[in-house]
């Protein structure tokens, strides 16, 4: 594989991550092919896109022990300690046009679910389109930042942030009845590095899987973690708030949504229950 880029990335420190022992057994196809690994930086996102802007190839993929700027969707904050989680951006430069984009969400919160399924006691469940839940708390989440012309998709960056040795009592207040971790879980710590290679070729897997086949054969196990059918929810877009029971996902990844008006199709929102928001 090319070379890491250091930046003092392996100079002896408790508990950071081993980009070499990621490696060991890693065979990626897409993903994987370049590691950049930091101990600290404003957001994975904004790193992996600035090297996105200047030609980095598929499959790049940053990681950082700390993030001072963390972000999830619609622009909250992500709490990001150092050495403990894990918060990482892939770059992929899909084949797929510009509407089909939101497939690459999808595909992503497959691939996540999958991967820390193998690590929780309780299976998680997807909360559209992108949170990863267990017990109805926030254990993972995706966001994806895509840059693309009328005609195709420049590429994404896949963010991805696991909560993985997070203690409750370091938690801040503000998250600590809504977040948990997969040591909370499990009762026990977890191998980060084991963690990162089984995601890395979750999503080379699923994400191989889109690009040759369609979403259409990622759809089925995305409906098969969806955690809302059935469930009354309000969805806040940006210009109204539509209440009724989540039904399920079409082809192209919208949610839909059936209230007294009949079935509405979500392409972009923020998802409450209403039984218990979350």
């Amino acid at each position: 594989m090319p070379p890491h880029d250091h930046n003092g990335a392996f100079a002896p420190a408790p508990c950071a991550l081993s980009i070499r022992d990621v490696e060991a057994g890693l065979a990626p196809k897409r993903l994987g092919t370049h590691f950049h690994y930091f101990r600290e930086l404003d957001s994975t996102n904004n790193y992996a896109r600035s090297l996105a802007e200047q030609g980095a190839a598929e499959g790049a993929i940053v990681i950082a022990e700390q993030q001072t700027q963390g972000r999830g969707r619609l622009g909250r904050r992500w709490v990001s300690p150092p050495f403990v989680n894990l918060y990482c951006s892939i770059i992929l430069r899909p084949t797929s046009p510009p509407a089909y984009a939101p497939q690459i969400t999808l595909t992503a919160a497959v691939a996540l679910a999958d991967a820390v399924a193998c690590y929780s006691p309780v299976a998680p469940a997807i909360k559209w389109p992108n949170d990863i839940l267990v017990g109805k708390k926030k254990l993972a989440g995706v966001l994806t930042e895509a840059v693309s012309n009328s005609r195709k998709i420049e590429f994404v960056i896949v963010g991805i942030g696991v909560n993985v040795n997070f203690s409750l009592e370091s938690m801040p207040l503000e998250i600590r009845e809504r977040a948990t971790s997969l040591s909370v879980l499990r009762g026990r710590s977890v191998n980060r590095e084991a963690l990162l290679r089984r995601l890395i070729q979750d999503l080379d897997r699923c994400y191989g899987i889109l690009e040759e086949t369609g979403f259409a054969a990622i759809a089925p196990r995305w409906d098969a973690r969806f955690g809302l059918r059935g469930q009354r929810v309000r969805v806040e877009t940006t210009d109204q708030s539509i209440t009724g029971r989540a039904i399920g996902i079409e082809p192209d990844g919208a949610l839909l949504i059936e209230g007294p008006g009949g079935k509405q199709r979500i392409l972009a929102g923020d998802v409450i229950p209403l039984e218990d928001e979350i």
